[in-house]
């Protein structure tokens, strides 16, 4: 039987045959937007663990260097006060002792500040 109205049925076949069709290429669509974001996911996450690594190693030469300053401040310290009589008749090496140590108080403080920066920075990121 054919249909009263002429084309309807081959109307209804193209509709038909045409479906799969606009299906697989929803399909693709979204095969491929869900591919892209889990690509840009993983990036951003590989990013952050890069750089939070990298924060780790500064931070753990920071405090390296941060403990051989306290160490040699210590020791220059120390020296200073056992020799602290002998100093008295040389003022000149007293100043260069001073001197020295006001230097290394000058790097611990910018080792202090920079070590807590980058704490903050790994503290943000988590």
């Amino acid at each position: 039987m054919t249909s009263p109205v002429p084309g309807k049925g081959i109307k209804t076949k193209k509709t038909r045959s045409s479906l799969p069709l606009v299906v697989a290429a929803i399909l693709v669509w979204a095969g491929l937007i869900y591919g892209g974001f889990y690509l840009a996911k993983d990036y951003v996450d590989n990013s952050i663990q890069k750089v939070q690594e990298t924060n780790a190693m500064n931070v753990k030469v920071l405090e390296d260097r941060l403990n051989s300053i306290n160490t040699e401040m210590k020791e220059i310290k120390s020296a200073l006060a056992q020799t602290d009589e002998t100093l008295a008749s040389t003022n000149s090496t007293r100043q260069e002792l001073n001197q020295k140590i006001e230097e290394l108080d000058k790097q611990l403080k910018a080792l202090e500040k920079s070590l807590n920066i980058l704490r903050e920075s790994g503290d943000v990121e988590n």
